[in-house]
């Protein structure tokens, strides 16, 4: 297999266009098959014995099914050696991570939706002997009506270990990607879509289980969807909202377990309201100057932040913002906790942006309110608000309009550097508000 110059993969019979995501297997592809159809396609590496054979003669098989909730396979070309490509059914829509972030959680009516029609086609894969390897909410599509479709077939295929954050124990420890952990994945992704709602909760515990033997059959979960309320279609947010949510993927993360705060006292104080900081300061403030957000090879830590709560809030977001801007998935690195959910969604922007680059991105914090403060744990509440932008890459030139303010309750680690380990939505009343 060979490549073009502009890096997409040259495949017999196939014109090959632009990347529409990015999965497990690396880019995903918009092209047209020998017929004209418009179709998605990867390229994988099989394993270099017979189970990569095995891995091929799966995945051909599912070209002769069809589920409601999968795009359809439409061919598996074979591209010599260990690689092969696998074509399938073009599906467009945003995708569940960016559908979370532009709306909040998702309710228990809309979660029984996506456990009924992810649970059931996780069914009809191992039914086959296919195991999906990185069910995550990047790799779930909503369609123009609110019907999810579990995309990025290959996940078992590569060597990779699967989204962080919706990666099953086992498989973190060095196990194959397989169907209990598949379930596992389902699971924490609905927990993530819904904020770890108790109710859905209880319903999803069986498929959490640490012994992979004692979780449920696909079907077998999706059964329980009733359990949870009647099933209604996923609400799909405004496209101005979806655009710039790709630009806030931090805002309505689930929680994510730090560690204990000490014995310091929980506090609540409000700060003053500060006038917008230039970025450039903050930058270097926290050590990401130009050198890393200009594209470094390898993420460098953050140096501390300086300055009370609020100055290290206005830090990290400034910084965002700039490796946003740069499409500097290294530098975006260093803002977040490792294995966070916040991380592996800002990791996931990078990849969706490609060559796109957001002009003009600038994130206001307008107000700050301090939950808890401890030696490695430090709470905020914030009212932030965004600039408009202009989306700008080799075939899109879009201006996004400015956003709405809006509250994000922080949940931050440290003490040096801070990182983002955790986000949500949250309420700031007027009342609360300090007087500029």
């Amino acid at each position: 297999m060979s490549a073009t110059r502009t890096g997409a993969p040259e495949v017999p019979g196939y014109r090959v266009g632009a990347p529409v995501g990015f999965g497990a297997t690396g880019a995903v592809w918009a092209a047209r098959d020998p017929d004209g159809r418009a179709v998605a396609l990867s390229v994988l590496r099989l394993a270099p014995d017979e189970r990569g054979a095995a891995q091929l003669r799966r995945l051909a098989a599912l070209r002769g099914s069809h589920h409601p909730h999968l795009p359809r396979v439409l061919d598996v070309i074979s591209l010599g050696g260990d690689r092969c490509a696998l074509a399938c059914e073009l599906v467009e829509g945003p995708t569940l991570a960016t559908v979370r972030t532009a709306r909040g959680p998702l309710t228990p009516a809309e979660a029984a939706t996506l456990l009924d029609a992810l649970g059931s086609a996780l069914g009809h894969l191992h039914d086959r002997g296919v195991v999906h390897g990185d069910v995550s909410p990047a790799n779930v599509i909503l369609t123009g009506g609110g019907r999810p479709v579990l995309t990025d077939l290959a996940g078992e295929v590569t060597r990779e270990a699967g989204t962080p954050g919706f990666v099953a124990p086992e498989r973190a420890g060095g196990a194959p990607a397989s169907a209990p952990g598949d379930l596992w994945s389902l699971a924490r992704t609905l927990l993530w879509a819904v904020a770890d709602d108790p109710v859905v909760g209880d319903v999803l515990s069986p498929a959490l289980r640490p012994a992979p033997e004692e979780r449920p059959a696909a079907r077998d979960l999706a059964a329980c969807a009733p359990v949870l309320a009647d099933r209604v279609p996923v609400a799909l947010p405004a496209d101005a909202d979806l655009a710039a949510a790709q630009l806030r993927s931090r805002a309505g993360q689930p929680p994510t377990a730090l560690a204990a705060p000490g014995r310091w006292r929980t506090r609540t104080r409000r700060l003053r309201r500060r006038r917008p900081r230039s970025p450039i300061p903050l930058l270097v403030a926290l050590g990401l100057g130009v050198g890393v957000l200009g594209g470094a090879a390898a993420a460098r830590s953050a140096a501390p932040a300086t300055g009370g709560p609020d100055a290290v809030l206005e830090q990290l977001v400034a910084a965002r913002d700039e490796a946003l801007t740069a499409g500097d998935a290294g530098g975006l690195a260093t803002l977040t906790v490792p294995g966070s959910a916040p991380a592996a969604a800002d990791a996931a922007v990078v990849r969706a942006l490609g060559g796109t680059r957001p002009r003009g991105l600038s994130t206001t914090v307008v107000d700050v309110r301090v939950v808890e403060h401890g030696p490695s744990r430090l709470v905020l509440e914030a009212v932030t608000r965004q600039s408009g932008y202009t989306l700008t890459g080799p075939a899109e030139h879009r201006a996004v309009g400015p956003q709405p303010e809006r509250c994000t309750r922080y949940t931050l680690a440290g003490p040096a550097p801070w990182r983002v380990g955790a986000t949500a939505p949250c309420s700031l009343a007027g009342g609360d508000r300090a007087a500029g």
